[in-house]
């Protein structure tokens, strides 16, 4: 069997989403958004609301119009950024159980600990809040202020467990792309996007430490 071949196998195995992960309906965040109207004025926090182009807004109040109170939330002060916080301290700054709805746009990748990025953001939900992330599988590195991870869906699901008191209702990836390498074109085939999206709720309370779902019992 030609190596060619034998890669074509192993990416038809690895890259079949699990069931849990697989999204069919609607839009991911059409159904954050319907779910979030659902919540009577809602406080929400945004994270990485911080301007990249000065014409350009990175905020998304429009998404949730009813919210009592909108947040957005950065490492710098900005445009834009009514908070600065560090993600991996976020409670420290914000409170524990303190939003309905927790946006995260384009950030992910810039957590230097996203495992303790997430655990802070499960912190900082009321139980009953509605999580949307979207961050990048595939993209060119951007450092702002540094450009740390991509995520695949298993990845970003992997994340928010269910032992966290966690519930992940869907991810999907948006915006197919072709990766070409400058040496070889026999991966070209196999899929990649730019971005990876989750959408969550948070079900029961946060434990205080961080409990890893592991996919194998040791």
């Amino acid at each position: 069997m030609s190596l060619l071949r034998r890669v074509r196998n192993v990416a038809r195995y690895y890259l079949k989403p699990p069931e849990h992960l697989t999204h069919t309906g609607s839009d991911l965040l059409a159904d954050f958004i319907d779910q979030c109207r659902m919540i009577d004025a809602p406080k929400v926090l945004e994270l990485g609301t911080r301007r990249s182009y000065a014409e350009r807004s990175t905020r998304h109040d429009s998404w949730i119009p009813h919210a009592s109170k909108f947040i957005g939330a950065d490492i710098e002060l900005a445009e834009d950024v009514d908070i600065v916080v560090d993600a991996h301290r976020l409670t420290e700054t914000t409170g524990h159980e303190e939003f309905d709805a927790v946006i995260s746009c384009s950030s992910f990748e810039h957590f230097k600990y996203p495992h303790l990025a997430a655990h802070e953001i499960m912190k900082a939900m009321k139980i009953g809040g509605l999580l949307f992330i979207q961050t990048h599988q595939s993209y060119p590195l951007h450092a702002s202020p540094h450009d740390y991870f991509r995520f695949s869906r298993e990845a970003l699901s992997g994340l928010f467990g269910t032992r966290m008191g966690f519930e992940v209702i869907a991810t999907d990836f948006e915006f197919p792309v072709r990766l070409k390498a400058k040496e070889s074109s026999e991966v070209s085939f196999m899929p990649a996007y730019l971005n990876t999206r989750l959408f969550g709720k948070k079900v029961s309370t946060t434990p205080d430490e961080y409990i890893y779902d592991y996919d194998i019992a040791i």
